[in-house]
């Protein structure tokens, strides 16, 4: 729980929203998915992961390819997802694969905004 009030405060960060929405944009759209719901995203952890868990359910019954690539995309390991899918078996896994995504495509943001502010003197 304490990790996902520390998600939820990086979205709350305005340029860091941003630089998410960005990089999700560009994930979803290189892994054929559509993105346009991306634009409309608040930032609030639950309603990005809804809507997310929406999409992959949506693409999940045309092509399990895209998810795939997705996941490559994002830089999500196959044993990483093995191992967080059998650490939360209980809960639905493409839950778990949009927490993974959120989480996944913060954290590149935040290195990303990290190098930039301190490698401009």
């Amino acid at each position: 729980m304490q990790n996902l009030l520390h998600v939820n405060d990086q979205l709350g960060s305005k340029d860091l929203f941003v630089a998410f929405k960005v990089q999700l944009t560009k994930d979803f759209r290189q892994s054929n998915f559509q993105s346009d719901f991306i634009d409309t995203l608040e930032p609030d952890y639950d309603s990005i992961h809804e809507k997310i868990v929406h999409e992959l359910q949506q693409t999940e019954k045309r092509a399990a390819a895209n998810l795939m690539q997705l996941l490559y995309r994002v830089d999500i390991s196959e044993s990483q997802l093995k191992k967080y899918l059998n650490e939360h078996s209980n809960e639905n896994h493409l839950m778990i694969v949009a927490e993974l995504i959120i989480k996944r495509v913060l954290q590149k943001v935040v290195i990303k905004e990290y190098y930039k502010k301190n490698n401009n003197p």
